[in-house]
């Protein structure tokens, strides 16, 4: 049994997909996979699907929806029963949670791998490890579900947790002298993010170390102008440090990515 809420919603068993088609099902199911393991009140439920103006029958709605979730989980093979489903999605005196294991939802995978990175004894093992959680998928958290107002921080967490993960991953990289095979992977995460000053820190780093000098002088200009534009401020001291040291022709290396410290294993605040 596979749960899955990055790139998209997936319920798969045997190889077989097994997935609600009604929206706000899909919904609902999206909303307890992202906090599996956590009590989502019924209010908070309602709040999600239908706003802060739901219709009367909103509660006794929301208990079909799971009505017809558990049904669809006693027809997957693993589960086979009622009495399976009741226990894989419950209801508290509070609201439903969904209980599942690590193994068995891509997001509690993906962040058991950035656990492991977090104590590895060496930056090939961590890249390895990172690589492993960034393979679950690319695309948005729940991209193919309706996004109501309890979802919209949550997935926006998980996408900033993602990036930070990717941070990290780069770091390893870098870390481990391997500045032309992360070039590519850069060019594109600071076209996603053209604001992002610590990706451009690493993409200048490695420009640098490739021989590109006058690419990594573009690289800060261009950020230069996309912050003056975009925010009218203007790179904090750690990019003017950085570009200052490739002007002058020292040794640019990953040292100078500790002025942005990537943690796996931790959340940022």
């Amino acid at each position: 049994m596979k749960f899955g809420v990055i790139g998209g919603l997936s319920v798969e068993d045997g190889g077989v997909r097994h997935l609600p088609t009604a929206p706000k099902q899909r919904q609902l199911l999206g909303l307890l996979l992202l906090h599996a393991g956590e009590v989502m009140p019924v209010h908070t439920c309602v709040t999600e699907i239908w706003g802060e103006h739901p219709p009367p029958s909103a509660a006794t709605t929301l208990q079909t929806y799971v009505m017809h979730l558990r049904r669809l989980l006693a027809r997957m093979p693993s589960v086979g029963s009622r009495e399976a489903a009741h226990d894989l999605l419950r209801t508290t005196g509070q609201g439903y949670l969904v209980v599942v294991r690590p193994e068995e939802l891509d997001l509690l995978r993906f962040e058991q791998l950035v656990e492991q990175a977090g104590r590895a004894a060496d930056d090939d093992a961590v890249a390895r490890l990172l690589r492993g959680a960034l393979a679950l998928g690319d695309r948005p958290v729940l991209a193919d579900v309706r996004i109501g107002p309890v979802l919209r921080p949550a997935v926006t967490h998980w996408e900033r947790r993602r990036l930070e993960v990717h941070e990290a991953y780069l770091d390893a990289r870098l870390r481990l002298g391997r500045f032309r095979d992360v070039l590519a992977e850069l060019a594109v995460l600071t076209c996603r993010h053209p604001t992002h000053e610590a990706l451009h820190a690493r993409y200048m780093t490695a420009l640098w170390q490739t021989g590109r000098v006058g690419d990594a002088l573009d690289v800060a200009s261009r950020l230069t102008g996309r912050l003056a534009r975009d925010l009218g401020v203007t790179p904090g001291p750690a990019i003017g440090r950085l570009l200052s040291a490739i002007r002058r022709g020292d040794d640019v290396d990953a040292s100078f990515l500790s002025a942005f410290p990537s943690v796996p294993g931790r959340r940022r605040a």
